[in-house]
């Protein structure tokens, strides 16, 4: 079993092989039968046949490099494999560059471009083990090219217009209100707008960390005015559902489809509005006030510079262009010198 201590200091216990969080109190007899019982869950599985792409899988999963990786990690690669169940039964040396694009466009078409990337980036992982078994001499998920956008169709997370906000915030109901607030004054993930606990909020600021990063963001006084009209509920998160609940991430984007797609069929806004959007926004409206790269990136809890540098790029951009049509007077309107005036003829 794994244990360690979340950032509340709780205890977590969690079974090595499967995965799943033990919910009985450490070191008691209960505790003891849990493990037990995941155990001859484990047990029970019919080994993988050797050589095969899925009994490299389950050797990998034995080992200490996947044990150590974080929960959520383990459980997305977990979900990679599953997509890659086609090749599941193909022995494991003949599987080339070019049956792995033949399984990426199949992936891209029936679930889109990024889940066949992030499938190809775990297989590439799956063959560097393998690499290092002896069991292939090459990784055939290097060769193989990412799948790329579609340039006809609107980029994904796009920012939300000033009329987007005010409609958004006016149109949803209290328990829809509270987390999209939080992702647009916050410009926090959408997990995080979910799950952020009430505990979080210390002395008119929000306390969280993110990979790691420690992130402070003082609550603006529209957030506050927001967090202060809905109703209280009893739930430890500061977003609730209706029933005041935590939300789950499915329930959540199952309200929120229906919400933006009456909206949508209203023509109160555009295609392509996403919590992640409000991220972007926040960014863009950040540089826009002349934030520099360091504070954005603190504001949005980010490693490195690389989203601010565009957010602030596309300001620098902006304000050029804006300041290059103020100068030109094609017309001649601001001109004082009249001989520089050529009049169109009577």
């Amino acid at each position: 079993m794994k244990r360690y201590q979340d950032r509340h200091g709780k205890w977590r216990n969690y079974h090595r092989a499967t995965g799943k969080a033990i919910k009985a109190e450490y070191g008691t007899a209960a505790f003891a039968a849990e493990v037990a019982e995941l155990d001859g869950v484990v047990a029970k599985k019919p080994p993988a046949p050797n050589g095969t792409l899925k009994g490299v899988m389950d050797e990998y999963k034995k080992t200490p490099a996947f044990a150590d990786l974080a929960m959520a990690t383990r459980s997305g690669y977990e979900r990679y494999f599953e997509i890659a169940k086609p090749l599941h039964d193909v022995p494991i040396k003949s599987i080339d560059s070019a049956g792995l694009s033949v399984i990426r466009d199949k992936v891209a078409m029936k679930r889109g471009r990024r889940t066949a990337n992030y499938m190809l980036s775990v297989l590439s992982v799956l063959f560097g083990f393998a690499i290092e078994r002896k069991y292939v001499t090459q990784n055939p998920a290097f060769f193989v090219k990412r799948a790329k956008r579609d340039k006809s169709k609107p980029k994904a997370n796009r920012p939300w217009s000033l009329a987007e906000r005010h409609v958004v915030l006016a149109a949803a109901p209290p328990h829809l209100k509270v987390p999209v607030a939080l992702a647009m004054f916050t410009g926090v993930r959408k997990r995080d707008a979910l799950t952020l606990r009430k505990d979080a909020i210390k002395g008119g600021r929000i306390e969280t960390s993110k990979t790691g990063e420690e992130i402070f963001i003082r609550i603006h006084p529209e957030l506050a005015a927001i967090l202060a009209s809905v109703p209280q509920h009893t739930a430890p998160t500061i977003a609730a559902t209706s029933r005041g609940t935590p939300w789950t991430e499915s329930g959540f984007n199952s309200v929120w489809d229906k919400f933006t797609d009456k909206l949508e069929a209203e023509g109160k806004v555009r295609t392509g509005l996403t919590i992640h959007g409000l991220r972007h926004t926040l960014g863009g409206h950040l540089a826009d006030a002349g934030c520099d790269l360091d504070t954005i990136r603190r504001v949005l809890g980010q490693k490195t510079l690389t989203m601010a540098q565009l957010y602030s790029e596309r300001a620098k951009k902006e304000a050029a262009t804006k300041d290059a049509m103020e100068r030109i007077d094609l017309l001649g309107s601001r001109s004082t010198n009249s001989d520089e005036i050529v009049y169109p003829p009577n």
